[in-house]
């Protein structure tokens, strides 16, 4: 069975929490929200060890929660943007070859599903690179200066959410390519490179954790399952 890297970008702040500390350490449920992802990539069996971008100067912080962390874990200090957070873990990563898998999972995603984290790594390992996405439900307007200036056809239309897997030579080539925008996923890097991506359909329960009624919405579902 294949098992991956995960690399886990850590390092922004709770502010729309009004929590001063890493966000990742906010309590959900009681329990920090990075070891409910952790916990539900490890029972995914897909999931062999984690890298974690961190905020610096906050090691201790994370050390003491990921005592008894169910994958053995490494903390390196994120950067500014999260694709410095990305690529400062991946390079403190290891791999045997350009064929081993990396999986990177935003750690404001505690209820990721283990069974659907499976179905992306296993896509990747066939095709190279795949993500987790669902289907917009939502109609889809192109607004410009506070006025509809048309309907997008939403049939084409996914959200990318994670994890993201991809084999690490290609990954690492999308990485290191400079120029374009920041990206606000790791997929788009690969694109930019000519690299395909294949999306698995996912659940909506994935959600990222942004603001307060979000938490409050993964509480209320976490009391129910």
């Amino acid at each position: 069975m294949v098992r991956a890297v995960a690399l886990i970008p850590a390092a922004g702040f709770g502010t729309r929490f009004h929590d001063t500390g890493p966000k990742a350490l906010v309590p959900l449920a009681g329990r920090p929200m990075l070891l409910h992802a952790l916990e539900r990539l490890a029972a995914s069996k897909r999931v062999r060890e984690a890298v974690i971008a961190i905020s610096p100067g906050h090691a201790d912080a994370f050390r003491k929660v990921l005592v008894g962390a169910p994958v053995p874990c490494t903390l390196v200090d994120g950067g500014v943007t999260r694709r410095e957070s990305v690529a400062r873990a991946f390079a403190a990563a290891r791999f045997e070859s350009d064929d081993d898998l990396v999986l990177v999972h935003d750690a404001a995603r505690p209820l990721v599903d283990p069974v659907e984290v499976a179905a992306v790594v296993d896509a990747a390992e066939k095709t190279g690179a795949a993500i987790a996405g669902y289907s917009i439900v939502e109609t889809v307007k192109r607004v410009s200066g506070g006025t509809v200036g048309g309907t997008v056809p939403r049939g084409d239309f996914f959200a990318a959410t994670t994890p993201q897997v991809f084999h690490a030579g290609l990954f690492r080539s999308a990485v290191a390519k400079e120029g374009g925008p920041e990206a606000t996923d790791d997929s788009e890097l690969v694109e930019r490179t000519g690299g395909t991506v294949t999306v698995v359909l996912t659940s909506r329960w994935n959600i990222k954790i942004t603001y307060p009624e979000d938490l409050a919405w993964a509480e209320a579902f976490l009391a129910r399952t």
